[in-house]
């Protein structure tokens, strides 16, 4: 196996978007000095200084406390991009990823070509990274501290160099080890500053001297004992930000940081193999107050580009309150993926044009609002005045026909003798009186009966309706359909032909 370590040495820093800050900035805990910028750094603030002995010597240094929260879940966001490349990704608190590269060798076919893959995502996205590669998870991870390119160490076929290997786990630093900090004091007191000289000592002797741990230690470092880490896996909601040192002032510059959220989101939806049905958006400022607003969706496929656009039309509805410091997007809503095939020539049914129907009514929700979009939609009722109902568009389902090769049952069995029986375009609510006289039947003119009956009994349940219909063509040539009541005795208009 061929394990690879991301470690992100500058994480508190990039968590809070602060790591290309211009200005000097520091990161506290307890009034001391976590980590500073670059800047910081050149003005002499080093981590483990107090908070006083730093503003004297900076008097315009800025002080932040660390946000942990904020940092593991950006850590579970680089997790979740390693979760593309191997199915076997482990979070190493507080600031690293190990991931097994065995698939992904079979897939790049070169090492070159791999890690030249993992350094351009983490340039994009403006974070600096420590890669390590080893045969094992723990050497993997203690290796990323030395940030030794992984060109070096494994062949382009993906085969470890084990003289090179060799020679680097011999100059790691016994501190990086993970024992308890006596132990680490005792080895240094001893002088066994580097891991060669330590393993040059008999293993039983070290067991006896510091315990059962420095050799289970030694034993995963070299894989002589199973090193067990907890999987990692996508979580239920997706929630990703997007940081700006100094706010963002127009709507015009969160185009391309909301494409690279929805970026992100496409490739959560793809791993876990569904589609959301809502976003959840929200402004923080930089005078500390937050702003939030929600899209609901209602497409079939995800189109980064159509979802841009619905943004970019919400967004023109809103008025900035003030610099945005951050964005975020959250995601809580999701269903699975629709698998189906369609005929060779069904063109009327496609997903093509499911999908545009579904993007045109996203943007009619957006410019009118969501209480004044409707659809019709067909529900199962006897009487045709029942048939239909009036829905939410953005709730309502399109109804499918069966799919290809599957027998329809129950009601779909029914749609082709249903398909055959004419019905008006239009229904009068409710059904007009029509007067019957012996010289026949007269609606605002006179009334030609050229087809029926057609008998609708039902609704015995509540009040029983029996109706036989009728095609007449009035005076002026306008097809109708018309019913005589069998119960009353009394005719009705009840819609016209288109």
């Amino acid at each position: 196996m061929l394990w690879l370590c991301l470690r992100l040495p500058t994480l508190p820093l990039e968590a809070l978007g602060a790591h290309h800050s211009t200005g000097m900035l520091a990161l506290t805990r307890n009034n001391i000095i976590v980590m500073a910028n670059t800047s910081a750094q050149q003005a002499g603030i080093a981590s483990g200084m107090s908070v006083a002995s730093a503003m004297s010597l900076c008097s315009a240094l800025e002080l932040r406390p660390r946000d942990h929260q904020r940092e593991q879940q950006c850590l579970a966001n680089i997790a979740l991009w390693a979760y593309r490349f191997s199915g076997d990704v482990c979070l190493c608190p507080p600031n690293a990823v190990l991931l097994e590269l065995g698939a992904s060798l079979r897939l790049f076919k070169n090492m070159a070509r791999l890690y030249s893959k993992f350094i351009s995502a983490f340039r994009r996205r403006g974070l600096s990274v420590q890669l390590g590669i080893a045969h094992t998870p723990l050497a993997a991870e203690l290796l990323s501290h030395q940030n030794i390119s992984p060109t070096k160490l494994v062949s382009s076929a993906g085969q470890i160099r084990q003289e090179a290997l060799h020679n680097a786990l011999h100059a790691l630093p016994t501190e990086l080890l993970p024992l308890d900090a006596k132990t680490l004091n005792t080895l240094q007191e001893m002088g066994m500053h580097q891991l060669g000289s330590l393993q040059t000592l008999p293993r039983a002797a070290l067991e006896r001297r510091f315990g059962k741990a420095i050799a289970i230690v030694l034993a995963k470092l070299h894989g002589e004992l199973p090193d067990i880490r907890p999987q990692f896996t996508p979580p239920e909601t997706f929630n990703a930000q997007r940081h700006f040192d100094g706010g963002l002032h127009s709507k015009q510059q969160l185009r391309f940081p909301i494409s690279a959220l929805l970026s992100e989101l496409e490739h959560y939806l793809r791993l876990r193999q569904c589609l959301n049905r809502d976003m959840q958006w929200e402004f923080h400022y930089l005078d500390g107050s937050r702003e939030a607003w929600s899209l609901a969706l209602s497409q079939r496929h995800f189109d980064r580009c159509s979802l841009i656009e619905l943004v970019v039309l919400r967004l023109e509805s809103l008025s900035l309150q003030g610099p945005v410091e951050t964005l975020s997007l959250r995601c809580e809503q999701f269903i699975g993926n629709e698998q189906h095939s369609d005929q060779l020539f069904d063109t009327a049914n496609s997903s093509k044009q499911q999908e545009k129907t579904s993007q045109v009514l996203d943007k009619l929700r957006l410019r009118l609002g969501a209480q004044r979009c409707h659809l019709f939609s067909l529900q199962d009722a006897h009487l045709p005045e029942l048939n239909w109902v009036l829905r939410d568009a953005h709730t309502s389902t399109p109804t499918r026909s069966p799919r290809h090769g599957q027998p329809a049952t129950g009601k779909q069995a029914s749609l082709p003798m249903s398909d055959k029986l004419l019905r008006p375009n239009w229904l009068c609510h409710p059904p007009e009186n029509i007067s019957e006289t012996s010289q026949g039947l007269f609606w605002q003119g006179e009334l030609q009966l050229l087809q029926g009956p057609e008998r609708f009994d039902g609704q015995w349940w509540q009040q029983r309706q029996t109706r036989d219909y009728y095609i007449a063509r009035h005076q002026h040539g306008a097809l109708c359909w018309v019913f005589k009541d069998c119960l009353n005795r009394r005719w009705y208009l009840h819609g016209f032909f288109g």
